[in-house]
């Protein structure tokens, strides 16, 4: 397929100043100002479960860190830059995890064992990360975010056609499951948060939990029957 050419987009100076309202004010270069700016994103992060996205302030975020506000617009000019910078993080440890089924090439014959085991990391860091349901539950009201999460499905996409590329023999090109990729982590990153939602009932959790493998490895042997037909 012929490369397509990209076509240069010029930034607006109004699209310029909104970028540049959601970032952080100034980077962090020293070990202390870096180890404030997480110990303040960890704070939103706990802050996030208590009070959810709408009623989290600047306010509330310096007194709960015990900050002058000042100091917190020192490296963020307002909430939605905060916000981003706690989803930014939260993306970064999804990207760490993953990548961590990489670094010792899979036994694709055992593909099932595979899903599950996948499936398992991805619940283990929805459940134990700080804020990370409120936050992208409610991603919808912030379109930076809404972008990020996004770019980040097409990479985790990319990521599941490299893991899985090969199991489904009829397939020569891993741009052929591209789509098929797509679909798999769209539908888990859905049921994995409604699995979030339900774990008071720790059957039905479980439940849920059960179902969502069986639904992705039922889908892709349906690839891998189709191929023998």
């Amino acid at each position: 397929m012929p490369k397509i050419a990209k076509k240069k987009v010029s930034i607006s100076s109004k699209q310029k100043e909104k970028n540049s309202k959601l970032n952080l004010r100034k980077s962090p270069s020293q070990k202390r100002a870096i180890e404030r700016v997480e110990y303040i994103l960890d704070i939103v992060a706990d802050l996030l479960d208590e009070v959810g996205t709408e009623a989290l302030t600047t306010n509330l975020i310096a007194q709960r860190a015990g900050i002058p506000i000042g100091s917190l617009y020192q490296y963020f000019p307002n909430k939605h830059a905060i916000l981003k910078a706690v989803g930014q993080r939260h993306l970064e440890r999804v990207n760490s995890m993953i990548m961590n089924f990489l670094d010792t090439p899979p036994n694709k014959t055992e593909w099932e064992n595979l899903v599950d085991r996948l499936i398992d990391a991805f619940a283990q860091l929805y459940k134990s990360e700080p804020g990370f349901i409120p936050m992208w539950s409610n991603k919808n009201l912030d379109p930076e975010l809404v972008s990020i999460d996004r770019e980040n499905n097409r990479a985790i996409a990319n990521f599941i056609a490299e893991l899985f590329f090969g199991v489904i023999p009829w397939m020569k090109k891993k741009e052929e499951m591209m789509v098929m990729s797509r679909i798999m982590v769209e539908v888990s990153d859905s049921v994995l948060s409604r699995w979030l939602r339900e774990r008071q009932d720790s059957a039905l959790a479980d439940g849920i939990l059960q179902e969502l493998k069986t639904m992705l490895k039922a889908y892709m042997n349906y690839y891998i029957q189709r191929g023998s037909k």
